[in-house]
């Protein structure tokens, strides 16, 4: 009886050190973003909405600032479209921290039309044109050939960022399929 709790007691610790040392338990060791740690300051923010009109950081921020989510597509990405439902559902909370709202993904101005018309966004859906925020802030998920459909995708992730730019906090996985849980997002607003 005694091997026989020995050699499970193995087995669970094991299983306890493998997924501590997975890629999950890993996760909060990535750094999304690396170019641009908390403290620093974004570079220029300026793109088309879903309605055409050029907005900037300061046509789009808060009080407090902004809540600015990169996306890899609304178009055909499923854990893109249930993060946007997620963020619309947050809205409020974050709005009410002072906080304004935009996405970020290479999907055209057409396109990001009707996704606010079909999932009923009320915040600005930012067109990267020529990926050149993806590539201003270093999060081109180069897992992708140019010229293939998903070329110009960012590693998804979220900044908070004050209103003179500067990056107040940041919440991404490694895994594009994984994404931050609203509620962190709207904790750390709420400490802004």
């Amino acid at each position: 009886m005694k091997a026989v709790i020995q050699t499970l007691t193995r087995i669970l610790c094991a299983i306890v050190l493998l997924a501590f040392f997975s890629p999950m338990g890993m996760a909060q060791g990535f750094n999304w973003a690396p170019d641009y740690p908390v403290g620093a300051t974004i570079p220029l923010l300026e793109a088309p909405d879903q309605n055409g009109s050029v907005q900037t950081l300061s046509s789009l921020t808060g009080e407090k600032g902004l809540v600015l989510v990169f996306n890899r597509s609304f178009d055909w990405c499923p854990y893109c479209k249930a993060q946007l439902v997620g963020l619309q559902e947050a809205s409020a909370n974050l709005e009410a921290a002072g906080l304004k709202i935009a996405t970020i993904t290479y999907d055209s101005v057409d396109t990001l039309k009707l996704v606010e018309e079909d999932l009923d966004i009320s915040f600005a859906l930012l067109h990267d044109e020529a990926i050149k925020h993806v590539n201003a802030f270093n999060i081109l998920n180069t897992s992708y050939e140019p010229y293939s459909f998903a070329y110009g995708v960012p590693q998804p992730g979220i900044m908070l960022v004050s209103p003179q730019g500067v990056i107040q906090a940041k919440f991404a996985e490694e895994n594009f399929r994984i994404r931050p849980d609203w509620s962190d997002v709207i904790a750390a607003a709420a400490r802004l």
